[in-house]
């Protein structure tokens, strides 16, 4: 069984004269397939697995083409002692024909370069360092303390800055930083003023002397953009209260009657019935032009990168259209990232944001490396099914996190998730040990990892407020195994191009075992990824099919500084137990 059909999942334009086509095959073993193309002359190109379903094998490959806009092509599979099978489209009266496929520049799916390279690192900014003690807000605590709902601990912008060579040193190159502007909470989802940075973190001069600083490190910075809803004390929404049906600003919100009351219940909508959280009317012009103000001033005024956007899924999309025409317009290399913690096909076929916040990868990995709610082929199996939905340039661009400020921390999340199954205790140590596994998948698959800060040191903490406690900035307080395991796959991922830009390859996955296989490829450059996540040791051997590496091949384990030379088209990888290798030609 052969299938293709001329629609985004198999057909998708990554250049003028560059195209990715795919193939879905029945799944037999030793099967090849081939794309055969025309340019010029017939030409034939490899193609490579790329997803797995329990009946079906989906095959990739990248044609790079004389001409553009166009390519006519069809398919050869053949599975090894059998005779080849061939697919071509349907012709009305001449018979099969090759496939056609045109397209125009409005149907290449770009995102900003730079984001293929990204590691990211999310600050909650009252909770990273306090490097401006005269900024703190009355009734400051003392760092370290629990966080509540409502306390303080006096992080700033310039401590930020200050930290910028321990960001450095991590190897992180683009931060995410919660909200900054004024606001009269901690977390600042509560805005008052969108074109004034908070007083407790610092004012626009702070703002962009950290952003030039960020930038001479090599590094960008994303702003949060908080836009379906206020604060009560926004000018407008104090000018509704003051005046009621007289003032000019009556129709920004949702009122249901005056005065206003905030209640509970308020006499008006607000997010999730928060009544400290009036929502915005984005449908009325002037508070649409207001915020597509907010959303070029701050890439303008402070230099700043791009915006991570807070449940943009509760404004209407063609809101989102104008914004991301007037954020690119002001910089095409600004990221615009949306909140959306399930499906996001609408929101990236439709092209409104270059990526998500890929909480279906954070639920994937907890189900299966905290709870084993599933063997590790469905792991493949679902993780294909994402990757199949959207735009491959915008799987590159996803933020594939496993904690967040709104979640427990991952250390945390992991301690639950074993105390679920029989014979485990649920321990830190416990928790960590099968959380390795975990990290290198996240570090070493498609999209840019998200790091929320103090992970990397075994921070621990509950859902919020408790995920939200303050960096510990003694290293005797870090878990110095767990830093060193997240700087050697950070400093990997910088070094091996295919780890940042290469498309992804499954390779094989035993249940039996626990053991995960797959590649990430640039062209025939591959780097293999191996993940044991049993919890006894063992070695793995892999063959020829999986290698891809002629007999005298030395690799390197860059995890493990090891080295392996492929002999009779095989070599043999011993894995300590919940542990894995990276391997890579010399």
């Amino acid at each position: 069984m052969l299938y293709h059909h001329l629609n985004r999942r198999f057909c998708q334009p990554l250049a003028a004269n560059k195209v990715l086509l795919r193939l879905k095959a029945g799944r037999q073993e030793q099967q090849s397939c081939q794309v055969v193309y025309e340019d010029g002359s017939l030409q034939a190109a490899p193609m490579y697995l790329y997803a797995r379903t329990p009946h079906y094998l989906y095959y990739q490959a990248e044609i790079e083409l004389s001409r553009p806009w166009e390519c006519r092509y069809f398919f050869r599979s053949q599975v090894k002692g059998k005779e080849p099978c061939y697919l071509l489209a349907r012709g009305d009266r001449s018979g099969e024909r090759p496939f056609f496929y045109r397209w125009g520049a409005a149907d290449i799916f770009t995102v900003p370069d730079w984001i293929y390279d990204a590691v990211s690192y999310q600050i909650f900014p009252d909770r990273f360092y306090n490097g401006d003690p005269a900024n703190d807000p009355p009734g400051t605590r003392p760092w370290g303390e629990d966080p509540t709902r409502d306390n303080f601990f006096g992080g700033d912008l310039e401590g930020i800055r200050a930290k910028i060579p321990y960001l450095r040193f991590l190897g992180v190159n683009v931060l995410w930083l919660n909200p900054i502007f004024a606001s009269p909470s901690n977390h600042r989802y509560n805005t008052s003023d969108y074109l004034a940075v908070d007083p407790a973190l610092g004012d626009t001069t702070t703002l962009v002397r950290l952003t030039e600083s960020l930038h001479a490190a090599g590094m960008r910075l994303i702003l949060d953009g908080v836009f379906n809803h206020t604060g009560t004390d926004f000018f407008a929404f104090r000018d509704v209260v003051a005046r009621g049906p007289a003032s000019p600003y009556r129709d920004w919100y949702y009122f249901h009657g005056f005065p206003v009351n905030s209640g509970p219940p308020a006499n008006y909508a607000c997010w999730w019935d928060i009544p400290s959280l009036p929502k915005l009317k984005a449908t009325n012009p002037e508070v649409r032009n207001y915020l597509l103000q907010v959303g070029t001033y701050w890439l303008r005024e402070a230099g700043s990168d791009g915006w991570r956007l807070d449940v943009p899924n509760e404004i209407e999309p063609t809101f989102w259209q104008e914004f991301r025409q007037q954020v690119k317009a002001t910089n095409p290399e600004a990221y615009i990232v949306g909140e959306i913690w399930h499906d996001a096909r609408f929101w990236l076929q439709a092209g409104l944001f270059d990526g998500v916040m890929n909480y279906l990868f954070r639920d994937l990995v907890l189900a299966y490396f905290a709870r084993r709610r599933f063997p590790l082929s469905t792991l493949d199996f679902l993780l294909g099914l994402i990757r199949l939905r959207y735009p491959e340039a915008a799987n590159f661009a996803l933020l594939n996190l496993l904690g967040s400020h709104d979640t427990a921390r991952v250390i945390t999340a992991f301690q639950e998730g074993l105390r679920s199954l029989p014979g485990h205790s649920g321990s830190y140590g416990e928790a960590v040990t099968h959380l390795r596994p975990a990290i290198i998948l996240q570090l070493t698959y498609p999209g840019a990892p998200l790091i929320y800060y103090g992970d990397e040191v075994g921070l621990t903490g509950g859902p919020d407020p408790d995920c939200r406690r303050t960096m510990p900035w003694d290293p005797g307080a870090w878990d110095q195994d767990l830093q060193g395991l997240y700087r050697r796959l950070i400093a990997l991922r910088h070094q091996l191009a295919p780890l940042r830009r290469g498309f992804f390859e499954p390779l094989f996955s035993d249940d039996a075992a626990a053991v995960y296989a797959y590649a990430r490829r640039i062209g025939e450059e591959r780097v293999i990824v191996v993940l044991n996540t049993s919890d006894a040791p063992q070695t793995v051997n892999l063959a020829a099919g999986d290698l891809a590496f002629p007999d005298g091949q030395t690799l390197r384990d860059g995890l493990g500084d090891r080295y392996f030379t492929v002999q009779d088209s095989r070599i043999a990888l011993p894995l300590a137990a919940n542990s894995g290798a990276i391997l890579h030609r010399v």
